[in-house]
């Protein structure tokens, strides 16, 4: 029995294999399609998607592992291999649907858990903006948690099976979106109470939450989409309790007016890191901002850096009030798109500007007219901040384009500035746009920065 070929991890590109190995005395574990094709026809496939020589029987090794593989519910070894490659035959081979408990204890293996997560799901399904830069087994326990959570039926809440599956997750769990809530089937729309899972999830950074639900089934009935009384309750009482939190994001949510001072009192007095604030598409209106400030002072939310008000029919009103309280914040991004706030609610934030240090605007969609030329250009000759201003979508004229292209040349910082949509040319436009590349940084060429060095 020859025993002189060299097992090559399944965690390794086939195509980096190649260069390096002679195909004739590697196995490659058939894995995502990575075993190599050898035409002298020497090599086979076993039962286990192995590749070996067929005349050679299975070794006493690979059939060593193969019983701890099989037995692994009951013992459960893996550190205890000294060798990497028993363990890389291990982590190839190893079931994923073992309990979830015993995998997350003994095996952190970063492929390993990829595997899992390609088995598990679609790869559209764990790739989106929450799970950049993590560890696999970071994004399966965040995905785990989060079809537990947006699977569970109201009347089927149970605190102790709702603690075994943090006791698994916690650990893991920085960041957390909920695209959808079940509502109960009693009328009330409520949903289950999410104080205890977050107040459990010490290492919360990020929450993104809907209250929305994606499908009508037979329990459905207007108003599912909204926050009971006792939602916000349970809702504010664990968000008071996740002091890691940075980013919060609650959208496609009806708020009422008298709900927004629980979330802001929450957030104020437990989220002490809280650097980017969302409610988008809530329609909180006038009132809900009202409510929302009316519970603010001078040192609430110092820390809060991105402030996103996306669609929520908020008028000039609103605008003003806004105005006249974040202005002891340091904002470097302001977002008010899709809100008619119209062009007397823009001239309040624009004297709000020239006091805070905001890099990026978005009042696209928000029904400015054309008497907001001079106030515009006034922004433009005397912020030293602004870097990217999106007002797109409102219906400022050609005449707006002309005075605005004849002082653009003033502002050394601004670098972008859409315009679509707006009623300007193209050629008006693509002469601002020229005119703005000037203030971008130029990019450092490869030589530039070997002399530097």
């Amino acid at each position: 029995m020859n025993f002189s070929y060299v097992e090559f991890p399944f965690t390794v590109d086939a195509n980096t294999f190649k260069p390096y190995f002679n195909a004739s005395n590697v196995i490659l574990p058939r894995q995502r399609d990575k075993s190599l094709l050898v035409s002298d026809g020497q090599r086979v496939t076993d039962k286990e998607g192995r590749q070996q020589q067929s005349n050679q029987p299975e070794s006493l090794r690979h059939l060593a592992l193969d019983a701890i593989i099989a037995n692994w519910n009951d013992n459960p070894i893996f550190e205890e291999l000294t060798r990497q490659e028993d363990r890389n035959y291990l982590l190839a081979h190893l079931g994923t649907q073992l309990p979830l408990t015993l995998l997350s204890e003994r095996i952190r293996d970063n492929f390993f858990w990829r595997r899992c997560c390609q088995q598990r799901w679609k790869p559209h399904h764990h790739t989106n903006s929450l799970t950049q830069a993590q560890a696999w087994i970071s994004i399966y326990m965040q995905r785990h948690l989060q079809e537990f959570i947006e699977c569970m039926e109201t009347c089927d809440y149970e605190q102790e099976q709702t603690q075994a599956e943090l006791d698994i997750c916690a650990a893991y769990v920085n960041q957390l979106e909920i695209k959808c809530l079940q509502p109960a089937a009693d009328g009330r729309n409520d949903h289950i109470p999410l104080d205890f899972i977050l107040s459990n999830l010490p290492e919360l950074q990020t929450l993104r939450l809907t209250y929305a639900t994606k499908t009508v089934g037979s329990n459905f009935c207007l108003g599912s989409n909204t926050l009971s009384q006792k939602d916000i309750i349970t809702l504010s009482r664990g968000l008071s309790q996740c002091h890691e939190l940075v980013t919060f994001c609650l959208h496609s949510t009806k708020l009422e007016s008298y709900q927004l001072p629980f979330l802001a009192r929450a957030l104020d007095k437990g989220c002490h890191k809280l650097t980017s604030l969302s409610i988008i598409h809530c329609t909180i209106r006038d009132a809900g901002i009202k409510e929302f400030l009316s519970t603010c002072n001078k040192e609430s939310f110092g820390t809060l850096e991105v402030l996103d008000l996306t669609d929520n029919r908020i008028t000039s009103e609103g605008a003003y009030v806004l105005s006249r309280t974040i202005k002891g914040l340091s904002l470097r991004k302001l977002i008010l798109r899709l809100n008619p706030i119209e062009s007397d609610g823009i001239a309040a934030i624009f004297s709000l500007l020239q006091r805070m240090p905001v890099e990026a605007l978005d009042i696209s969609g928000c029904s400015i007219c054309p008497s907001i030329t001079k106030l515009f250009m006034q922004l433009l000759i005397q912020n030293k901040s602004l870097v990217n201003i999106d007002i797109s979508n409102n219906e400022l004229g050609e005449e707006f384009g002309k005075q605005l292209h004849k002082i653009i040349g003033f502002n050394k910082i601004l670098q972008h500035l859409d315009l679509r949509n707006t009623g300007m040319s193209l050629e008006l436009r693509t002469k601002i746009k020229e005119v703005l590349k000037s203030n971008r940084p130029k990019p450092k060429t490869y030589l530039k920065a070997i002399l530097k060095k």
